[in-house]
């Protein structure tokens, strides 16, 4: 065959290059190093994932408690029940209005532990929760306390029986970041994932001293409702605890209603002459300064010796400097105004009128 026939030899430019001297893929040995970098990165992002979830789990948990904390104690001051721990889970669900299994269990669906300290004393005739209250009140309460207990972590362990004294004390006790006796060596939870939200019940009682020094008439006063009356012996005292935000109702001695007080703290009145009043010295603020100093060493010190006081007693002189300082008080407010020749201005006459009890009561008291 002629030369001349043959095709052309191709070109240098134009003959392809072998893929192994100009490109190369990844190894396999490469590949599995991208790919244990990648797993590592992961398992470093989902660790962060997961302590957020746990913390935030935490957290959601503890305000849950609270919640249900401050929403039992406003259930109380409403109702004026202190219901048994048995019965706190429902309770807590109709005044939330969320279902039962929402108290009874965390969100990640671990049981809550609801206790009551086994040794609390309340009620007229004390003796353990439940406790409704009536117009006998309580005697003075002891260890009225509740514990909710809950993890987010390893479940509680299962109890079909309350707490002894000791397991809800070592329960009450519990220092932070450390797990109460009673679930050691029986929960192998972290302590981290622990909640323990106290409630101290007894708090929400004030004390009450009604006390009668009319030797003539009893004492009446109602609790609530006015439609049924307690009366108080003359010489005799009341001293009783009622829940707060009670309605004390005061009566005169013929049972018409003289005031009522909703009680937000510890309160005293004395009952003299067919009609009650309050003693300074008494309520949160015991510290009253000098001035409620000399008020509590004039109502406790006794009579001169010897003396022969007509009606007066320190009480009455209290109550009618209160009203002479108010009266007073009110009257500067109209730039003094009255007097002679006007004597019947409302505000000089009050004051005048509280000028010459204040004298005539102090003036009983020494005079003899």
């Amino acid at each position: 065959m002629n030369a001349s026939c043959l095709p052309p030899e191709p070109t240098s430019a134009l003959r392809p290059s072998p893929a192994g001297h100009n490109a190369r893929g990844f190894t396999l040995i490469e590949t599995v190093a991208v790919l244990a970098i990648l797993a590592v990165l992961a398992a470093v992002v989902a660790e962060n994932i997961m302590t957020r979830m746990r913390m935030a789990a935490r957290t959601a948990e503890a305000n849950s408690l609270a919640t249900m904390s401050q929403t039992l104690q406003q259930f109380a001051v409403r109702s004026k029940v202190l219901p048994a721990a048995t019965n706190v889970p429902a309770t807590l669900a109709a005044e939330m209005a969320v279902s039962l299994d929402r108290v009874q269990r965390t969100a990640g669906g671990n049981p809550r532990w609801v206790w009551a300290d086994p040794a609390c004393q309340v009620g007229a005739t004390p003796s353990t929760l439940p406790y409704v209250q009536t117009a006998a009140g309580s005697a003075q309460p002891s260890r009225v306390r509740m514990v909710l207990v809950s993890s987010v972590g390893a479940p509680l362990p299962n109890r079909t029986t309350g707490p002894t004294a000791a397991e809800f004390e070592s329960m009450w006790t519990s220092a932070a970041g450390g797990v109460p006796a009673c679930l050691q060596g029986t929960w192998q939870g972290a302590v981290e994932d622990l909640r323990i939200q106290r409630v101290d019940l007894g708090a929400l009682f004030c004390r009450v001293v009604l006390e009668n020094v009319d030797f003539l008439r009893a004492a009446p006063y109602s609790v609530e409702t006015t439609n049924t009356l307690t009366s108080i012996a003359s010489g005799s005292r009341r001293d009783f605890w009622l829940l707060r935000g009670t309605v004390l109702n005061f009566h005169f001695s013929d049972n018409s209603l003289q005031a009522r007080e909703y009680l937000a703290e510890d309160v005293s009145y004395t009952f003299e002459n067919g009609r009650w009043g309050r003693y300074l010295r008494y309520g949160p603020n015991r510290a009253n300064g000098w001035f409620g100093e000399m008020v509590d060493r004039f109502l406790a010190a006794p009579p001169p010796p010897g003396g022969t006081r007509r009606y007066s007693t320190q009480q009455w002189v209290i109550d009618a400097m209160y009203g002479f300082l108010y009266n007073f008080g009110q009257w500067s407010l109209d730039y003094f105004y009255g007097g002679p020749p006007w004597p019947h201005i409302p505000g000089y006459e009050q004051s005048s009128a509280g000028a010459t009890g204040l004298s005539d009561y102090s003036g009983d008291l020494i005079y003899y």
